[in-house]
C-alpha cells in the first residue's frame, strides 16, 4: 500500500500544473513545490481503489460521511435488476410527479414505455431522475404484483428494497432515501461501500456497458426515440477532461458539491476513483485527470 497524503489536492490555480506524484509523498503537491497547486477545499472527499490488487491505494476525507447525489442512480439500477428482468416493459405512473423541478432528466414522459435496460441507460447517461423514479416504481409494482400501487408507495418500497440490498453485497455505511440522489439528510454512504457498489456495477452486463456510452439514440417499447448523452466528460473525446482509460462510471450534482465516481484501466489494471463534494463542477475532473495521469505514469 503506498504512503500516500493527499494533503495538497485540490482546487488548483494552475490547472496546467504537472501529473502527481504518488510513489511516497503526496498525490498531489501543494504550493510548496512549485507546482501552483493550493490546499483541497475541506469538504472534498477522495480515494482511490486498485480492483485488481484489491487495495485502497489513498484516501482522504473518507472518515466523513459521503454524500453521494446521482451516483447513487448506479445502486438503484442494480437493485432493479437485482428485482427484474432487464427486458421488462415499464410504463411511468404517477410517480413522475416526485421528479423535483429544474432537475436533470431523460425527458420520459407517462403515456412511454420502456425496458428496465432503457431506463438504466436513461439513468446514467443523461443522469435522469425521471427515468430513476421510474425504474423504482416499476421495480416495486413488478416485485409486489400490484400495478395500482401509487407512486409514492411504490417508491418508499423500492428504497427499502434499496438498503436491503446494500447490506447483502456488503455495505456497512449506507443508508438512501430517494431513487436518484437529490438528498442531504438520511442520504449516505462511505468510500468503502462505494468501492462494492462500483465493483458490482462493473460487473453487470447492463450497467457497464452504458456507463461507458457517450451517446445513445433509444427507440423505446412505446416507438418514441430519444437521444441521450452522457454527463460524463471523462469519456468525452471532445472534452479537455478526457481521458481514454476511462470506462464510467457516474457523475453527481448537488448545490456546492459535484462528485464523480470514475473507473479506469490502466496498463492492465483496474481502478477505481472517488471525488465527492468538490466545490466546482470541474473540479472533479481536475482531480480525477490528476491521480489517472500519476498512475498512468507509475505503472
Amino acid at each position: 500500500v503506498l504512503a500516500v497524503s493527499f494533503a495538497g489536492i485540490g482546487v488548483l490555480k494552475n490547472r496546467n500544473a504537472p501529473p502527481p506524484e504518488i510513489s511516497g509523498g503526496s498525490v498531489f503537491p501543494d504550493g510548496g513545490n512549485g507546482t501552483g497547486c493550493q490546499p483541497i477545499h475541506d469538504p472534498t472527499q477522495v480515494f482511490v481503489y486498485d480492483v485488481t490488487d484489491g487495495v485502497m491505494k489513498f484516501r482522504q476525507g473518507t472518515d466523513r460521511k459521503i454524500v453521494p447525489a446521482s451516483v447513487t442512480k448506479l445502486l438503484t439500477a442494480l437493485t432493479a435488476l437485482d428485482m427484474m428482468p432487464e427486458n421488462t416493459v415499464i410504463t411511468p405512473g404517477d410517480e413522475l410527479k416526485l421528479v423535483a423541478a429544474g432537475s436533470s432528466v431523460a425527458y420520459i414522459k407517462a403515456h412511454h414505455r420502456l425496458t428496465l435496460a432503457m431506463l438504466v441507460e436513461g439513468m446514467l447517461l443523461p443522469s435522469g431522475n425521471d427515468a430513476a423514479y421510474v425504474t423504482a416504481a416499476g421495480a416495486a409494482r413488478y416485485a409486489t404484483g400490484n400495478r395500482d400501487m401509487s407512486g409514492r408507495d411504490a417508491v418508499d418500497y423500492f428504497m427499502a428494497k434499496v438498503n436491503e440490498y446494500a447490506v447483502k453485497i456488503g455495505c456497512t455505511g449506507t443508508h438512501f432515501t430517494v431513487p436518484d440522489g437529490l438528498a442531504y439528510e438520511g442520504h449516505y454512504t462511505t468510500a468503502d461501500d462505494l468501492v462494492i457498489i462500483a465493483g458490482k456495477a462493473l460487473e453487470n452486463p447492463v450497467i457497464s456497458r452504458c456507463a461507458a456510452l457517450l451517446t445513445d439514440s433509444v427507440k423505446y417499447a412505446s416507438g418514441h426515440t430519444n437521444t441521450w448523452y452522457n454527463t460524463n466528460l471523462l469519456i468525452n473525446p471532445d472534452s479537455e477532461y478526457y481521458r481514454s482509460s476511462v470506462t464510467g462510471l457516474k457523475t453527481g450534482s448537488l448545490t456546492d458539491a459535484y462528485s464523480v465516481l470514475v473507473s479506469a484501466v490502466i496498463d492492465g489494471k483496474t481502478y477505481i476513483i472517488g471525488v465527492f463534494s468538490a466545490r466546482y463542477p470541474e473540479d472533479r475532473y481536475i482531480v480525477a485527470d490528476r491521480i489517472i495521469d500519476g498512475l498512468s505514469d507509475k505503472t
